[in-house]
């Protein structure tokens, strides 16, 4: 019975211990300039995008802070579209300016991310155009001088299956709950 009661204890005791290192949590410092990989959780266009809009975005993999993590893969954050232009006539290419501004981290608080903006243009068919009117006005006379207006650019589309890389604006504290661990 006493060895039962000494083995029961002796379980409890490390269970115990195991329990604590398991929920300890450590304070680190989150460093200025820290890339923090990032994907648009929707879809943006240019063509339907405008200035000011908010989308969510999420981390690529998680943050980490020697060897603890700051913030979690799937971390949900916040951007903002900085400037925006649909593709037009005469093969002028969309554009899209994004703001990515912050992300949760491990303990709740918000990391802001830089200012630097993240541009992505479509494909320009400036080439295409010019080929065009260059083709319109020898098979139409100068009616096809205008035959470049029909040709249009792309519209720039971005969704979650494209990786941009944010960076940690300043440095900030965060009270991370768990080791890294590869498994």
């Amino acid at each position: 019975m006493k060895k039962t009661l000494g083995a029961l204890f002796l379980c409890l005791i490390v269970s115990a211990g195991a329990a604590l290192n398991a929920s300890a949590a450590t304070t680190v410092s989150v460093k200025g300039g820290t890339p923090v990989a990032v994907h648009v959780a929707g879809q943006l266009s240019s063509s339907t995008a405008h200035v000011g809009q908010t989308f969510r975005i999420t981390t690529a993999g998680p943050l980490v802070v020697g060897g603890w993590v700051a913030a979690p893969e799937g971390a949900i954050g916040q951007g903002t579209v900085e400037a925006v232009s649909p593709a037009g006539s005469s093969g002028r290419q969309g554009k899209l300016s994004l703001a990515f501004d912050w992300v949760f981290a491990a303990d709740g608080s918000k990391i802001p991310l830089s200012a630097t903006n993240s541009t992505r243009a479509g494909k320009n068919k400036t080439g295409s155009s010019n080929a065009a009117n260059v083709a319109a006005t020898v098979l139409l006379g100068p009616v096809g001088l205008f035959a470049h207006n029909f040709v249009k650019g792309k519209d720039i589309n971005v969704g979650p299956s494209q990786k941009f890389e944010a960076y940690v604006n300043r440095t900030v504290l965060v009270r991370a709950s768990h080791p890294y661990s590869t498994q």
